[in-house]
């Protein structure tokens, strides 16, 4: 069946910004002493779970809390609002045209806050494009709960089976999986990540128009 809708994560998707948010994340952990490992790199990407944090800072000397680190990531600042080099996924602009054209339903669903990704979104000049926006705090379970697809699709009125949602994490595609949609996986970011359970595949958005459900 041919996608009537279609639903976007933000980070990895939309805008490459896993790498950088590590950066920024790292920045306000090494000015307790800890220093993010691979492991807990991968952890992170698709997550918005504080209990991974919580785990790193138990490395700090002396402790810091979690509302301490937190107040040091404001001060250190976020892709969303203060990377310069912030800038759509290539091809992702004339994608979202071409859904806009041919009268397709979109959504934009992540776990980041609101106010980080309105933020973005007005930067880049992409809020216009989404009729739905749900962000992580406006849901109570956070991916891999499928509730934040479940809502987007409410609000689209539209059925899990006539529904596209694109994803880039593990973690993003069980939600999307969860949720009774099909699923493709956007591979066109710099930080590859295991997408083998989702039901299709693209290295860039010119592939992606070629999808049998586009």
């Amino acid at each position: 069946m041919e996608a009537r809708c279609v639903l976007f994560d933000f980070d990895g998707v939309i805008a490459d910004t896993e790498e950088s948010n590590v950066k920024y994340l790292g920045k306000a952990l090494a000015v307790f002493g800890v220093v993010i490992t691979p492991e807990e790199q991968a952890q992170l990407v698709g997550m918005n779970d504080p209990r991974i944090l919580e785990k790193m800072l138990r490395r700090a000397r002396p402790p810091v809390t979690l509302e301490q680190l937190l107040e040091e990531r404001k001060r250190q600042g976020n892709t969303y609002e203060d990377d310069p080099d912030l800038a759509p996924t290539p091809g992702v602009i004339e994608f979202l045209h071409r859904l806009r054209a041919a009268g397709k339903g979109i959504a934009l669903v992540s776990s980041t806050s609101a106010r980080l990704i309105l933020a973005a979104l007005n930067r880049l000049g992409l809020t216009g494009f989404f009729d739905v926006i749900i962000c992580g705090d406006m849901v109570s379970e956070k991916k891999p709960s499928p509730e934040c697809y479940r809502k987007a699709m409410a609000l689209l009125r539209a059925r899990p089976e006539e529904c596209v949602i694109v994803e880039d994490s593990p973690v993003g595609i069980r939600a999307g999986k969860a949720a009774g949609a099909v699923v493709a996986a956007c591979r066109c970011g710099r930080l590859r990540q295991d997408t083998s359970q989702a039901d299709f595949e693209f290295e860039s958005f010119e592939e992606c128009m070629r999808l049998p459900v586009f």
